[in-house]
């Protein structure tokens, strides 16, 4: 199991790190066998840690997407992205997260689990768009979503250390005609079921942009 203690993410495969050295060529190896059709693998700039003691000890209790629904919300898209996005043999782009719990937390996830929700039961009206502020990024298109009750959520019970949730975060195909729901809505909760005074949760977020 990696410790994950100090990483921002930045600059991963030219700074060897114990995620870049060893995660990395995990996450890989997933990608590739649930999206053979993948061209071109890259990091995303940021890895997120939550929990007691990071820049992150908030968890998030709303249903949200990171991304919005095209190449036009991506999060401070610049003309290199642009370029790459334009050239004919790209077909599209996919972000996939990877999320798990991580030391120096002990036990399973009792108390905070995150949840995600199957997207074939979320309608389109129920989405909403919003722009979020970051100090150092400027705004950034994210959708939140509104309560319904044919919502279909899941969680894995107990996740440890040695174990992570993958989900798509962004999808958008040239092809589509129109925004389309393919990925997660995702959002922490507390379990209600959780023994007294138990564990926080620590967690680690990391994605991985995938070109098709």
């Amino acid at each position: 199991p990696l410790g994950l203690q100090n990483l921002t993410g930045r600059g991963m495969r030219q700074e060897e790190t114990p995620l870049s050295r060893i995660y990395w060529p995990e996450i890989e190896a997933i990608v590739r066998e649930l999206l053979p059709e993948s061209k071109d693998l890259e990091l995303d700039p940021l890895v997120t840690r939550r929990g007691p003691g990071t820049k992150n000890p908030i968890y998030n209790f709303a249903p949200h997407q990171d991304y919005g629904f095209t190449d036009e919300d991506w999060p401070l898209a610049g003309p290199e992205f642009r370029e790459r996005f334009a050239r004919p043999e790209v077909r599209g782009l996919v972000v996939v997260n990877f999320w798990r719990p991580v030391r120096p937390m002990r036990g399973p996830v009792k108390k905070t689990p995150l949840a995600v929700c199957d997207p074939s039961s979320v309608r389109m009206e129920d989405i909403v768009p919003v722009n979020v502020k970051r100090d150092s990024d400027g705004y950034v298109k994210m959708l939140d979503l509104a309560y319904d009750k044919d919502q279909r959520w899941y969680y894995y019970p107990d996740m440890t250390v040695d174990e992570v949730l993958v989900f798509k975060s962004f999808q958008y195909f040239k092809s589509q005609s129109g925004p389309e729901l393919n990925t997660c809505f995702h959002t922490a909760f507390e379990h209600p079921s959780a023994p007294p005074g138990a564990e926080e949760r620590q967690s680690c977020e990391y994605r991985a942009r995938i070109w098709f």
